[in-house]
């Protein structure tokens, strides 16, 4: 296999984001990711004119977020641009799968900040909806947005501490998929960075929330591939959306330690499969987790409840029951507590 990092749910200028695909093409060489997924606002311009492609050693890809008012939705592997207005959440999830793609549930329970956009948020909050293909559980600018509630927070997590409103993933968010992995909704988890890089005046104040150099470095997307990248548009696109549907990928935040070389895989008497695949349970069933780091604490979580702990870089788990088994991994700095720092897709065991 073939571990490839890149950021989604991105801003351009072709929506609010103050970034042209170029930009934003050269922020992500800078910060060596192999690949992007620029999700606009209802809109799909930098595909239609042609702009998806290589940039150098950086895969540029598009996607867009659906519905600006509310419900917001990371629609990806589409090819032509789709008019959600007027639609429940529930048709516009229908309209993304009718038209051959798949979709995440965008910052679900985001709070806003009443510094940023008159307090203006977009939670999620039909909660019946089905078919959809995961939640962002992760999401770097709306949730420094919710922890920015005065003036003294906002510029403390601008200038002196940036990650200090991002600890963790949203816990309401891993709630709600740990709720949909133990009915059986096989439902994956995305982190996205949110990077609009939107300028900042305050007085003789002047800063950028936040630069996509700076978050191109924090949440990203790390998918296995079982052959290379190739260079070629075409055939590279439909590699990358074929592991993000599958949920062959996995979520860091990068800040917390370098997560390249992490692996989660599940295997029996007759096969090997990765996180987001289904595996029969037999005598020989067991989960293994390799962590590239020796300073991990790996847990394996099963309907939210902790099934098994290792401090080490490797865990391998036999299994006993059926069920959707996902990984946490946090990292012991040599000062302070453990840190969230990597979240796998379930294996589903049958």
């Amino acid at each position: 296999m073939y571990e490839y990092v890149g950021s989604v749910h991105i801003h351009s200028t072709y929506s609010d984001g103050w970034g042209s695909v170029e930009k934003i093409a050269q922020a992500a060489r800078e910060a060596r990711l192999d690949f992007i997924i620029i999700t606009d606002h209802d809109n799909m311009k930098g595909y239609v004119e042609g702009k998806e492609g290589w940039y150098g050693r950086t895969l540029v890809l598009f996607g867009t977020e659906l519905n600006r008012e509310d419900h917001h939705y990371l629609a990806f592997n589409l090819k032509e641009e789709l008019d959600t207005r007027g639609l429940s959440p529930q048709e516009t999830i229908d309209l993304v799968n009718q038209k051959g793609g798949f979709g995440f549930i965008a910052h679900p329970f985001e709070k806003g900040s009443p510094l940023v956009l008159q307090g203006k948020h977009y939670p999620w909050k039909d909660w019946k909806v089905h078919n959809f293909r995961g939640i962002e559980i992760w999401n770097y600018t709306s949730q420094w947005r919710d922890g920015a509630q005065n003036l003294p927070k906002a510029l403390y997590s601008l200038y002196l501490h940036r990650n200090s409103n991002l600890k963790c993933p949203c816990p309401q968010s891993l709630q709600a998929w740990d709720r949909f992995l133990s009915r059986g909704d096989k439902v994956l988890a995305l982190g996205g960075t949110d990077a609009h890089a939107v300028p900042l005046k305050a007085g003789p104040l002047r800063a950028e929330i936040f630069p996509y150099s700076f978050l191109f470095q924090t949440i990203t997307t790390h998918i296995y591939l079982p052959l290379k990248l190739r260079e070629d548009t075409l055939h590279d696109r439909v590699m990358v959306m074929e592991a993000l549907q599958k949920g062959h990928y996995f979520t860091a935040n990068d800040q917390v330690h370098p997560s390249r070389g992490f692996c989660y895989f599940g295997k029996n008497k007759e096969k090997q499969v990765l996180s987001g695949d289904t595996i029969t349970m037999d005598k020989e069933t067991v989960l293994e987790v390799e962590s590239p780091s020796l300073r991990s604490i790996i847990r394996v979580i099963k309907e939210g409840r902790v099934v098994r702990e290792a401090k080490s870089n490797n865990l391998i788990f036999k299994v006993l029951e059926r069920g959707a088994f996902r990984v946490e991994v946090y990292y012991r700095p040599l000062l302070g507590g453990p840190c969230p720092w990597i979240y796998s897709n379930p294996i589903f065991v049958a």
